[in-house]
């Protein structure tokens, strides 16, 4: 137990004593040092059920904390109705880091929670690469399994094959008619297919009846559950796509674990068992197509279930896609772009009017270079190859310029592209900048990754000179010793605050703020000079290895490798 627990579980016991029942406790970090290292208001809560002054109720609270004599404790004061604590620095700094160095890449990990989390990302139509928008989506989303995991959580990553639909139509028309350049990666030959045919299309306005009888016949096909030349045509051109996306999300350095297939809805007939239900609910208007009346549900706009030809739409068969993955989970998360949100509320809508639970979603906002926008269709856009080429080689000149070894390019290159959209909160549109996402100085991937090299270097060089990282702490603690060790005290509360709230942001900016803090404890603390006492070079050891700890598994809970030499 540590101390923020020791003092939790202390002040639960004595409040406990007061009400007769337990009330929840969060710690605070006061607003300067002066006023201690953690702080209480529940007081101020406490006053209202027992009709006395809050300083009054802290005062008496504080007598009995003292009489309980909290291991890490040096002071605890009443402070106008809150409750300040003030640690024993050495005590903690020695505490921690040989909790942090005996843990290791398990410290921060928390408990198995038997809870089985289906999450949903990227799924982008497989009519081209991935471009920089996806990408978005899967590193919020790849990040977001590996936290929810640590955390102890059983995830499962889906990719929502949208292999339906007109688009996949038109790939499938145009490979017949234009085939396919054999020469270049898969999902960019897609790509380059779907340009023309859109492009033939537009000159040649009469051929959109090939484009509808060959969506007919294919939905037709999976109805019956046949596997005929024109499934066969589906699935190949949808094979074919995926194989140049999944080679992509492998350089990113992202898996799912599952592809599942919208047509499977039709093959099973779980659409058609869909459409019956939601008739069967008095919710359905006929008029050219059959519509789903969400009023009820604040939505004015009605959800179309079927074309007026009587093949299904996507909506309808995302809500079989739901029912399903929703009934093998407790909890389902999708990330999904902002254009989503109606879409996305109509069908948790229709999931409650079929008496399922709905799932969690995580929607981002748009993400763009500073050229401007991008169109799949017309052609226009950054494919995630590209941005990670030109990543790796912006980290080679960066690498040339520095004297630093070409080989670690990658990590860097893959890093600043996957922490520069990591840091950034969803909900806020971003523009990718490269002076940013590839800045060693202040905000980029490659500062942290910085910071963790010269981890390694001092360890490096203490280790030669037969120096040993040892947690003594016999001295007094300068103030940014003890700004290093209450940041990596904070890893296990940022892990939880990440899980919880689904926001890999979180934990992002923690790393570059616990970088920052490292730099400055670096220059202002001597670690291996000759005139530093020998107890606090093995101290200050022990707090560097702790760091470099803490550093790998932030980043590698974010996708990223640290290179140890830059």
């Amino acid at each position: 137990m540590d101390v923020k627990e020791k003092i939790i579980k202390a002040l639960e016991d004595i409040i406990k004593e007061y009400v007769g029942e337990e009330i929840s406790i969060k710690l605070e970090k006061p607003p300067n040092t002066e006023l201690g290292d953690y702080s209480v208001n529940i007081c101020f809560k406490l006053a209202k059920l027992l009709k006395k002054s809050p300083k009054m109720i802290a005062e008496d609270i504080v007598k009995k904390l003292k009489e309980k004599n909290i291991e890490g404790i040096k002071e605890i004061k009443a402070i106008n109705g809150y409750i300040n604590f003030y640690i024993d620095s050495n005590a903690f700094a020695k505490y921690l880091t040989e909790k942090i160095c005996e843990e290791k890449s398990n410290y921060g990990r928390g408990h198995k929670k038997s809870v089985k989390i289906i999450l949903e990302h990227t799924s982008a139509n497989p009519n081209g690469p991935l471009h920089i928008g996806h990408l978005r989506n899967a590193i919020i989303g790849d990040c977001l399994k590996r936290i929810l995991e640590f955390y102890g959580y059983d995830v499962e990553t889906h990719y929502y094959v949208n292999d339906m639909g007109r688009q996949m139509a038109l790939v499938v028309y145009g490979i017949e008619l234009f085939g396919l350049d054999k020469n270049k990666k898969k999902d960019h030959a897609i790509a380059e297919t779907y340009i023309k045919v859109n492009k033939y299309l537009e000159e040649n306005p009469e051929e959109e009846e090939k484009i509808l009888e060959l969506m007919r016949k294919y939905e037709d096909a999976l109805e019956k559950n046949e596997d005929n030349e024109i499934t066969k045509k589906f699935e190949f051109a949808v094979n074919y796509a995926l194989d140049g996306i999944k080679e992509t999300l492998n350089n990113l350095k992202i898996k799912h674990d599952t592809f599942v297939w919208e047509s499977s809805y039709v093959r099973n007939g779980l659409v058609k068992e869909v459409i019956k239900k939601l008739m069967e609910t008095g919710k359905i208007i006929k008029e050219e197509t059959y519509m789903l009346d969400l009023s009820d549900f604040g939505i004015e706009k009605k959800m179309v279930l079927a074309r007026a030809n009587g093949t299904s739409l996507y909506s309808t068969r995302d809500i079989a896609y739901h029912l399903d993955k929703l009934s093998k989970c407790d909890i389902g998360i999708d990330v999904l772009g902002a254009d989503h949100k109606l879409t996305a509320e109509m069908v948790k809508a229709a999931l409650k009017l079929l008496g399922s639970k709905v799932p969690e979603i995580i929607f981002y906002e748009f993400i763009s270079l500073p050229e401007g926008s991008m169109s799949t269709r017309r052609g226009r856009f950054i494919s995630a190859d590209e941005l990670l080429e030109e990543a790796i080689k912006r980290a080679k000149e960066e690498c040339n310029k520095r004297g630093v070894e070409e080989e670690i390019a990658y990590d860097i290159g893959l890093g600043a592209v996957r922490y520069n959209i990591a840091r950034i909160s969803p909900e806020k549109p971003m523009i990718f900048k490269w002076e940013e996402a590839l800045d060693f100085e202040k905000v980029g991937c490659p500062f942290i990754q910085y910071a963790h090299a010269r981890c390694c270097s001092i360890l490096k060089e203490a280790e030669n000179k037969g120096i040993e990282n040892e947690a003594i702490f016999n001295y007094e603690l300068t103030k940014e010793e003890k700004e290093l060790i209450k940041k990596l005290d904070e890893f296990k509360d940022i892990i939880r605050e990440s899980a919880e709230n689904r926001k890999v942001h979180i934990l992002a900016n923690y790393l570059l703020e616990l970088a920052k803090i490292f730099n400055r404890f670096y220059a202002n603390c001597p670690i291996l000079l000759e005139k530093v006492n020998d107890d606090v070079k093995k101290s200050r050891l022990k707090i560097v290895k702790s760091t470099k700890i803490v550093l790998e598994i932030g980043l590698g809970l974010l996708g990223i490798n640290c290179p140890g030499r830059m």
